[in-house]
C-alpha cells in the first residue's frame, strides 16, 4: 500500500527526530542510541509492509516510544528536548495508543517536577492539547494540572509561559465540548440528564467526553473559587481565585451556545452563580467607614473583610458577562446579580466599588438592546419601578450623593484646587456647580477599573463617576430616542417597550437631569441634558404617559427661571408629580442658602434683568444664559412635539408669559388701531425697564420670532392639540383677569398669542371659536381699561378675520356659521364700556361696509348689536352706533328679511329715543318713514302673512307714537309728522281690525298721553338764561308750551286721520267707540285751558262741520248719521260748559280764555245747530242755556279795571251770540217747522240775554274793582247786548202771540218782569 503525503511526511519527519535522539545519544548515553536504532527500524519496516502506517505505529506505540522516554529519563537538556518534540509529533499525527498515555503522562510529571525543560514541557502539553483529541478525563487534568503547577512555580518565565497555556488550553476545552455537541452522533444512547440523581461532584453521564472533561474543569473552578477540594484537577497544590474567575469568564464569553445544554445550563445556574453571589456579598457589606477604621471595635467590617479589588474586579466582569450574554437563562440570578451591582453604589461603599458598579452600568446601558432587555425583562414589581428603574434611580442616588457628600479631597478630589499654583498650569473650569461643590467631567475611554490589572484599585475620583453617571443617562436617552426614530412606535409591541422604558426610568431620570440642569456650568452638558428632557417628553407623549411628560415639562419650565422664582401652575404641576411618586428625589428644588449660594456663582452669566411678573419674587429677576437656552429648548418642543403635550401646554406658555414679560417682549394684536402695533403698558415704564447685555439684545428679535413661530405653528397640531393649546391661553388670561383684582399689571401675552394662534387655524374655526370668544369677551368686560382695549380689539379682530377667509365651503352659503362669526359682537353688548361699544360699534360698521354679500343670513344679530343703544351716556357712541343703522337701512334694506327689517324699526327706535343727539333722534324718524315705507311696498313680496305684516305696520306706528311723546319737541313734531303721514300714504294696505287697533290704541292713546304730559309738564321758563343759549318766544319758553304745540298739532291730525277714513271707521266692529273716542279728545282738548289746544280743538269741530257739509275742497258730504252729530254736539256742549268752569276757577285775567276763542266757539255751536236742527229738542235747548250767555266775556285789557267804555257797541263774541238764538228763532218760525213746540225755551233763551248785562259774573270777581264800579263796568259791557236781546223779544211776542204755547206759558209774565231790571241798570249805569 502506498503512503499518503501527510503519512510519508509524518514518517520521514519522526525518522528524523529518531536519529536525531540516536546521534545525541551515542557517546553517553548507548542505551537510548540503541533504543532509537531499534525504533527506526521497526519504523520502516511497520512503513513497507502495505498496511495502514498510522494504526501500524499505534499498536506498536510502546516500541516506538521506547528511546522517547529513555531520552526523556536521561537528563540530558538536548535529549530531553529532542524526545517531546518526537513525542509533539507522535501526538500531532494522532499516533498514541491509548495504553501509551500512563506513560507519558508520568514521564511529564516527572519532567514537571524536576523541573526540566519547563518550557519546552508547556509547548509540548499546548501541542498535544490543541493538535490532538487525545487526552480526555485524568490525562488531560493531568496535563492541565501539570501547566497549573508550573504557572505557580518561582521562574516567572515559566510562570508566565505556563499561565499562557492554560489561558489558551482551558477554552479549548470547552470549544472541543461545544464542537463536540454539535456533531455528538452517539447523543441519543446516552441517558437523559437528571439533575436530582446527579452527586454534588459528579459528571453528567448523558455527556461526550470533551463535554464531561469541560463540564468537570468548570466544576472544579467553581469548588476552587469556593474553598473546596478540586475533584478533576488531582495533583494542583495552589490556585488564585484571580485566574479561576479569569478562566471563568473566559468560557462564559466564548461558549454561550454551550450553555444552552441542560448539563452546563444547570452547572451555571446551581454552582457558579449562587458562588458569584456568595463571593460578592462581602464586597456589598463592606463599607467606606469599616474601611477607613481598621482599628475599630466593630466586627463587621473588619480588615480581614475587606474585599480584594482584583477578585472584585473579577467577579463583576464575570457578572458583566452573565447580564449581557445569559440573561434569558438565568433571570432570577440575573435579579439578584442587578441588586448587588446596585448596593455597590450605596452612599457608604468605598470610593472604588461605587465607580466599579457604575461601569458595569455604563457598559449595560451603552448597548440600546441591553437597555430594552433590561427594561422588558426584569419587570416583576410595580409598574413604575423594576430592575432598570431601580438602576436609574441608583444612578440619580449616586449624583445627589456627590454633591451632598463628596469623597475627600484626598481619595477624589472633588474640589477644585484652592490656589493656581496648586493646580498648576491647569485652568480648573467646573462642569457642574453644585452646594459648594464642583465636578469637572473627564474623557471616557475603557472601563479604567472594570479593566484594570492591578492588585490594587488606582486613584478614583467623583469627577470620573460623574462622568460615567452623566453618560449613563445620554445613553438611555439615546437608547429611546433611536427606538422613538428607527423604530417608531406604531405597533403595540413597539408602544409598549417604549412604554416601559419610560415607565421604569423617568423617576430617576428626572430627579438626576434636574439636579445636573441646576449644577451644569457647561454649555455642551446643558444641551445634553435639555435633549434627555426633549426626549423624554417625546417618548411620554407617543404612550400617552401624561403625568411623566409633565414632570419633564415642569423640570424645563423650572430651569428656564432663577431658583426662586414661583409660577402658581407649574409649582400645582410639581406637587402632583411628586404626590404621583413621593419617593422620587429631586422633583422639588429647595430654596436654601446652599442653591441660592450656587445661584450666586453664576452671575457672571446673567443676560437679562427685568420685572417679575409673579407677586411672590422679590426685586428684580435675573436670566442667565443657561435660563435662556432652557427658554430656547421649551421652545424647541413647542414646535416639533406640538401633538404630544396635550395638558402641559399650559405649563409651557405659562413660562413663555413669564419670560417674554421679564424680557419686555412686546405684543401685539394684528389689525388694532390706526394699523399700529399696540404694546404692553406698564405702570412707572421707566422704573421698570429691561436690562439686556449686547449679546441678548442682538438675539432678542429672533428670539421673539420663535416666540411667535410657536403659535403660528399651531396650523400643523391636530384638533385635539389646539384645543389644549386655546384651553391653556385662555386659563392665562383668566390668570391676567385675577391679576388686575390684585391691583397688578396684567400681561397682555394671552390675549395676543389667542389671536395670533386664531388667525392660523381660521380653517378649522369650529374647534376654537366658542371658547376663545368667551373668554376674550369676559377679557373685554374687565375692569382694567388695557385688558379691555386688548379683549375688545382680540374680538373684533377675528371677527373681522374670518369673514374675510376664503372658507370652505363658502361662508355666504354657511348660515350657522355667519351666526357663529357674529355672535361675540351681541355679546359685547351686554358690556357697559363706553370704548369697548365703540369698536363693537366701529366692526359693525366694517363689516357692513366690507362684508354685506357674504352675511346675507347675518342681519339679525347685526341689527340686534347696533340696536342695543340702552342705557348709552356717549354721544360719540350713539353716532356710530347709528351710522350703523343707517348704513343697513339706506344700503341694504331689501336684501334682509322681515325678521330684520323689524329688527331695523326697533333699533331706529330706540336711537330716535336716546336723548344724546338730537340729529341722530330725527335722522332716526325719517329711517322709520322709510322702513314703513319699505314695509308697504314690498308687502306682497315678504314671505310672512297678512297678519304678521299688519302688526308689524302697526308696531312701527306705536314706534313713531313713543317718538310723539319724547321731551325734545322738534322730535315730537318731526315723529307727529311722520307718524301721520305714513297712516296717511300707507292706510289702504290695513284691514278693519288693524285699523281699530291703529286708531284706538296708536292715536287715541297718544292723544291721551299728550294730555297728560301737557297737563303735567313745568310752567318754568327755559333756554334763555344759560349763555350761548338762543332766546327762546314767549310761546315756547316754557315746557307746559312746548307740549301744548304738540298737543295742537297732533289732535287736528288725528281728526284728519279718522275723518279722512269716515267710511273705514263706520265699518268698524265697534264705529261708536272710534267716534266718540275722537270727539272726547276734541271735548279734551276744548276745555284744556291752553289757547293754542283750545283753538285746536274746536277747528278740529270746525273740520267735522265743514266734511259734514261737504264744503272742504269740493268732497261731497260724508254720511254722517243723525246719532253721529248728536255726539258731535254733545262734544261742542260739553267744550262750552268747560270754557264756563274754566273762566270761572280761572284765578286771573291771563288764564281766561280769549275773545277770539269764545267767538269762534260760538259760530262753531252756531254751525254746529243748523246741522241738528231737524233733531234739536227741549232737552238740548235747555242745555244750550247752561252755555250761552255764560260763555260771553267782556273785552278785556290790562287796564280795564280803571277803564270805563265810552261808547256802547255789540262786540263779535255778543253778535255771535245773539246769531245763535236767531238761527234757532229762524228754525222754530219757519213754515212747517219740526220745532215750533220749542217757542217757549226760544223766549227763555231770549229773556235770559236780556238779563244778562244784570248778572254779575264770577269772572268779574277776579278784576279786583269796587263793587259799586264793578255793577257800573259790567252794565255798561253788556247793556246794548241786553237791550238788543230785549228788543227780539218783543218781536218775537209780537209774531207769536196769539200761538197756542206762547199764551198757555208764562212767556208775557216773563217779558214784564225783565224789563223794569234793565230798565233800573240802565239809569243805574248813567
Amino acid at each position: 500500500m502506498t503512503l499518503s503525503a501527510v503519512d510519508l511526511k509524518f514518517v520521514e519527519g519522526f525518522l528524523g527526530d529518531l536519529r536525531n535522539i540516536s546521534n545525541e545519544g551515542r557517546k553517553k548515553h548507548s542505551a537510548v542510541k540503541e533504543a532509537s536504532e531499534t525504533a527506526i527500524i521497526r519504523l520502516r519496516n511497520l512503513s513497507l509492509n502495505g498496511k495502514d502506517v498510522r494504526q501500524s505505529i499505534v499498536s506498536h506505540c510502546l516500541d516506538l516510544l521506547q528511546p522517547i522516554l529513555l531520552a526523556a529519563e536521561s537528563g540530558n537538556s538536548k535529549l530531553v528536548i529532542l524526545g517531546l518534540q518526537a513525542l509533539q509529533r507522535l501526538f500531532a499525527h494522532e499516533t498514541i495508543a491509548d495504553t501509551s498515555l500512563p506513560v507519558v503522562m508520568s514521564l511529564m510529571w516527572t519532567l514537571m517536577e524536576n523541573h526540566t525543560e519547563e518550557l519546552k514541557l508547556i509547548q509540548t502539553i499546548t501541542i498535544i492539547i490543541t493538535s490532538s483529541n487525545i487526552l480526555h478525563g485524568e490525562y488531560l487534568a493531568k496535563s492541565l494540572v501539570i501547566c497549573l503547577r508550573m504557572h505557580f512555580g518561582k521562574d516567572p518565565v515559566v510562570s508566565n509561559t505556563a499561565g499562557a497555556a492554560i489561558r489558551q488550553l482551558v477554552p479549548l476545552l470547552f470549544e472541543k465540548a461545544l464542537e463536540e455537541s454539535r456533531l455528538d452522533r452517539n447523543a441519543a444512547e446516552r441517558p437523559v440528564f437528571e439533575p436530582q440523581r446527579l452527586g454534588s461532584n459528579s459528571v453528567p453521564a448523558s455527556l461526550g467526553r470533551c463535554g464531561a472533561d469541560a463540564y468537570a474543569l468548570l466544576q472544579d473552578l467553581c469548588q476552587i473559587m469556593n474553598g473546596e477540594q478540586q475533584t478533576w484537577l488531582i495533583g494542583m497544590t495552589e490556585m488564585t481565585r484571580v485566574l479561576a474567575l479569569e478562566l471563568i469568564e473566559s468560557i462564559l464569553m466564548g461558549y454561550r451556545p454551550l450553555f444552552d445544554s441542560k448539563e452546563f445550563s444547570y452547572l451555571l445556574r446551581e454552582r457558579l452563580c449562587p458562588l458569584l453571589i456568595k463571593l460578592i456579598s462581602p464586597c456589598v457589606r463592606h463599607s467606606r467607614g469599616g474601611a477607613q477604621q481598621p482599628g475599630s471595635s466593630s466586627t463587621g467590617n473588619s480588615a480581614s473583610d475587606k474585599p480584594s479589588f482584583p477578585v472584585t474586579v473579577h467577579l463583576i466582569r464575570i457578572v458583566y458577562v452573565l447580564l449581557i450574554a445569559y440573561c434569558d437563562l438565568l433571570r432570577t440570578e440575573s435579579e439578584i446579580f442587578y441588586s448587588l451591582l446596585m448596593k455597590f453604589v450605596d452612599s457608604d461603599k468605598v470610593v472604588w466599588t461605587k465607580l466599579l458598579a457604575m461601569e458595569v452600568f455604563f457598559k449595560l446601558l451603552t448597548d440600546p438592546k441591553m437597555v430594552l432587555l433590561i427594561s422588558q425583562t426584569y419587570c416583576t414589581k410595580a409598574a413604575s419601578e423594576g430592575v432598570f428603574g431601580d438602576m436609574v434611580n441608583t444612578i440619580n442616588n449616586y449624583i445627589l450623593a456627590v454633591f451632598v457628600k463628596p469623597t475627600s479631597p484626598s481619595a477624589s478630589p472633588a474640589t477644585p484646587p484652592s490656589t493656581p499654583q496648586q493646580a498648576g498650569t491647569q485652568i480648573f473650569s467646573p462642569t457642574f456647580t453644585y452646594k459648594d461643590v464642583s465636578i469637572q467631567l473627564v474623557p471616557l475611554g475603557k472601563p479604567t477599573l472594570l479593566e484594570s490589572r492591578e492588585s490594587e484599585p488606582p486613584t478614583a475620583t467623583d469627577s470620573y463617576g460623574m462622568s460615567l453617571a452623566f453618560s449613563c443617562l445620554c445613553f438611555v436617552s439615546r437608547t429611546m430616542m433611536e427606538l422613538q426614530e428607527a423604530l417608531p412606535p406604531t405597533g403595540d409591541e413597539n408602544k409598549v417597550a417604549l412604554q416601559m422604558l419610560v415607565q421604569h426610568s423617568w423617576c430617576g431620570m428626572l430627579s438626576a437631569v434636574s439636579t445636573l440642569l441646576e449644577a451644569s456650568c457647561d454649555d455642551s452638558v446643558t444641551d445634553s441634558l435639555l435633549q434627555i428632557c426633549k426626549v423624554y417628553v417625546k417618548a411620554a407623549g407617543l404612550v400617552k404617559m401624561d403625568i411623566v411628560r409633565e414632570a419633564f415639562i415642569t423640570a424645563l419650565c423650572k430651569a428656564a427661571f432663577p431658583i426662586n422664582y414661583t409660577i402658581g401652575i407649574i409649582k400645582a404641576a410639581s406637587s402632583r408629580v411628586a404626590s404621583f411618586r413621593p419617593d422620587a428625589a429631586g422633583l422639588e428644588r429647595k430654596a436654601n442658602g446652599d442653591t441660592a449660594a450656587a445661584d450666586s456663582k453664576n452671575r457672571n452669566q446673567i443676560v437679562a434683568v427685568g420685572t417679575p411678573l409673579s407677586s411672590s419674587f422679590p426685586g428684580a429677576v435675573m436670566l442667565t444664559a443657561k435660563n435662556i437656552t432652557c427658554l430656547n429648548t421649551l421652545l424647541d418642543i413647542t414646535t416639533a412635539l406640538g401633538d404630544l403635550l396635550n395638558n402641559s401646554w399650559i405649563l409651557v406658555l405659562a413660562s413663555l408669559q413669564h419670560l417674554s414679560w421679564i424680557l419686555g417682549m412686546n405684543q401685539i394684536v394684528p389689525g388694532s388701531v390706526n394699523g399700529l402695533a399696540k404694546q404692553r403698558q406698564r405702570a412707572n415704564e421707566s422704573s421698570q425697564s429691561t436690562i439686556l447685555t449686547n449679546v441678548m439684545m442682538s438675539d432678542l428679535p429672533e428670539l421673539t420670532k420663535r416666540f411667535d413661530d410657536v403659535f403660528r405653528q399651531t396650523r400643523l397640531l391636530t384638533d385635539t392639540s389646539l384645543e389644549h393649546v386655546v384651553s391653556a391661553l385662555c386659563k392665562l388670561s383668566q390668570d391676567a383677569l385675577e391679576t388686575t383684582a390684585a391691583s397688578r399689571d396684567p400681561s397682555l401675552f394671552a390675549v395676543a398669542k389667542m389671536v395670533d394662534v386664531c388667525l392660523v387655524n381660521m380653517f378649522r374655526i369650529d374647534t376654537w371659536w366658542t371658547v376663545v370668544t368667551q373668554n376674550l369677551t369676559e377679557v373685554a368686560g374687565n375692569t382694567n381699561p388695557v385688558l379691555r382695549e386688548w379683549g375688545t380689539d382680540a374680538i373684533t379682530t377675528l371677527v373681522k378675520e374670518c369673514l374675510a377667509y376664503d372658507f370652505r365651503p363658502s361662508l355666504h352659503s354657511n348660515h350657522n356659521l355667519q351666526n357663529k362669526i357674529l355672535h361675540p359682537l351681541l355679546a359685547l353688548s351686554r358690556i357697559g364700556w363706553a370704548d369697548v361699544r365703540l369698536k363693537q360699534f366701529n366692526c359693525i360698521n366694517h363689516i357692513i361696509l366690507s362684508f354685506a354679500e357674504k352675511i346675507p343670513s347675518c342681519w339679525r344679530p347685526i341689527v340686534e348689536v347696533i340696536g342695543a343703544v340702552n342705557g348709552i351716556a356717549d354721544d360719540a357712541l350713539i353716532r356710530a352706533g347709528f351710522n350703523c343703522v343707517q348704513a343697513v337701512v339706506s344700503d341694504h334694506l331689501t336684501g334682509i328679511s322681515f325678521d330684520c327689517v323689524e329688527q331695523c324699526a326697533e333699533a331706529a327706535t330706540r336711537y330716535g329715543n336716546q336723548t344724546l343727539e338730537l340729529n341722530v333722534s330725527l335722522t332716526a324718524i325719517g329711517l322709520l318713514w322709510n322702513i314703513a315705507d319699505h314695509i308697504f311696498k314690498n308687502r306682497h313680496s315678504f314671505d310672512v302673512t297678512q297678519d304678521r305684516l299688519l302688526e308689524s305696520m302697526l308696531t312701527l306706528y306705536k314706534h313713531l307714537s313713543q317718538l310723539c311723546l319724547d321731551i325734545r319737541p322738534e322730535v315730537r313734531k318731526s315723529a307727529a309728522q311722520t307718524l301721520f303721514l305714513a297712516i296717511a300714504s300707507h292706510g289702504n294696505a290695513l284691514d278693519l281690525p288693524t285699523w281699530h287697533r291703529l286708531i284706538v290704541d296708536v292715536c287715541y292713546t297718544l292723544l291721551k298721553c299728550l294730555e297728560k304730559y301737557c297737563m303735567t309738564a313745568s310752567e318754568e321758563r327755559i333756554g334763555d338764561e344759560e349763555d350761548g343759549k338762543v332766546v327762546m318766544h314767549h310761546s315756547r319758553d316754557t315746557a307746559k308750551k312746548q307740549w301744548a304745540e304738540t298737543w295742537a298739532m297732533v289732535l287736528p291730525t288725528v281728526t284728519k286721520t279718522v275723518l279722512g277714513n269716515l267710511p273705514v271707521v263706520v265699518k268698524l266692529k265697534q264705529p261708536q267707540q272710534a267716534w266718540q273716542g275722537i270727539l272726547h279728545h276734541i271735548q279734551r282738548g276744548g276745555i284744556s285751558g291752553l289757547e293754542e289746544v283750545s283753538m285746536s280743538a274746536l277747528k278740529c269741530l270746525d273740520d267735522i262741520i265743514l266734511i259734514g257739509e261737504g264744503r272742504e275742497q269740493d268732497k261731497l258730504p260724508l254720511d254722517i248719521t243723525v246719532p253721529m252729530w248728536d255726539d258731535v254736539w254733545k262734544a261742542c256742549h260739553g267744550v262750552g260748559v268747560g270754557l264756563n268752569d274754566l273762566m270761572r276757577r280761572s284765578p286771573n285775567i291771563e288764564s281766561l280764555p280769549s275773545q277770539k276763542l269764545i267767538t269762534f266757539y260760538t259760530i262753531i255751536y252756531r254751525r254746529l245747530n243748523h246741522q241738528v236742527r231737524n233733531n234739536f229738542t227741549t232737552e238740548m235747548f235747555r242745555k244750550l242755556q247752561d252755555v250761552f250767555p255764560a260763555i260771553m266775556l267782556p273785552v278785556l285789557n290790562r287796564n280795564a279795571s280803571k277803564m270805563m267804555a265810552c261808547r256802547a257797541e255789540i262786540s263779535p263774541l255778543q253778535d255771535s251770540v245773539l246769531q245763535i238764538a236767531e238761527s234757532l228763532q229762524l228754525e222754530v218760525l219757519k213754515p212747517r217747522s219740526p220745532s215750533p213746540h220749542l217757542i217757549t225755551e226760544l223766549f227763555n233763551l231770549w229773556l235770559k240775554y236780556a238779563r244778562h248785562s244784570t248778572s254779575h259774573a264770577v269772572i268779574a270777581r277776579a278784576l279786583a274793582m269796587e263793587p259799586e264800579y264793578l255793577i257800573r263796568w259790567w252794565a255798561a259791557t253788556f247793556s246794548l247786548f241786553s237791550e238788543t236781546a230785549m228788543q227780539r223779544v218783543v218781536e218775537l211776542y209780537q209774531q207769536t202771540h196769539a200761538w197756542k204755547l206762547v199764551m198757555d206759558s208764562d212767556t208775557l209774565s216773563n217779558i214784564i218782569q225783565v224789563g223794569p231790571e234793565n230798565t233800573k241798570r240802565k239809569l243805574h249805569r248813567q
